[in-house]
């Protein structure tokens, strides 16, 4: 048989390229197979420690959670049992109406424990002066959805009556998250229009 007809055997070739190709890709899957526990949970500790993880997701709820979807801020307000003397103040004020309608908006209520702290004298003053009790309640209300997460993140909210609010975790409460000169007791009380947060204080 002549030079030129004779046939080349390339599976040698082909077995190392495919060997070196190849080795990682196996190195890898059998290392996976016959590492130690110790080894794997080492590896999974890693990877756990490079995902990032939002601390502040537990805190949230993203849009309105099923069980809020047929309440408004005005229908919390009235069941929680606890905001007689704000719901009072927002009836007088003529106020209660736009929380019972469409629209987001974030409340901050104070308790009844919180106008307990109030002299009486003052609570008189804006139960006889509408204007004052409707820029007071409008003060506790501010345009938007702002989950607690946002109030941890937050420096400044803009009311209904246009005053800024200094909002976010304070040295003055702990390191808890305050509002003016109130601090928050409990947030993500949700509605399908709004989220209510709970204050101490009745903001001044």
């Amino acid at each position: 048989m002549s030079e030129s007809t004779k046939s080349v055997n390339y599976t040698p070739a082909v077995v190392l390229g495919l060997a070196m190709a190849l080795g990682p890709l196996t190195a890898l899957s059998l290392g996976s197979r016959y590492a130690g526990p110790e080894t794997i949970a080492r590896a999974n500790v890693g990877a756990e420690n490079a995902a990032p993880r939002d601390i502040l997701g537990e805190y949230d709820v993203q849009g309105v959670p099923a069980y809020a979807s047929g309440k408004t801020v005005s229908d919390i307000l009235a069941s929680a049992g606890m905001f007689g003397s704000f719901e009072q103040a927002l009836e007088s004020s003529g106020i209660s109406r736009e929380l019972a309608a469409s629209g987001d908006y974030t409340i901050f209520a104070p308790s009844n424990d919180a106008f307990s702290k109030m002299s009486e004298s003052e609570r008189q003053a804006l139960l006889s002066d509408k204007d004052a009790l409707a820029a007071l309640v409008k003060r506790h209300i501010v345009p938007g959805r702002h989950t607690a997460t946002d109030l941890m993140q937050s420096e400044r909210v803009q009311a209904l009556d246009g005053s800024e609010l200094a909002i976010g975790p304070s040295a003055r409460f702990n390191g808890h998250v305050g509002v003016q000169n109130a601090q928050v007791i409990k947030t993500g009380l949700y509605a399908s229009n709004g989220v209510v947060h709970v204050i101490d204080r009745v903001i001044q």
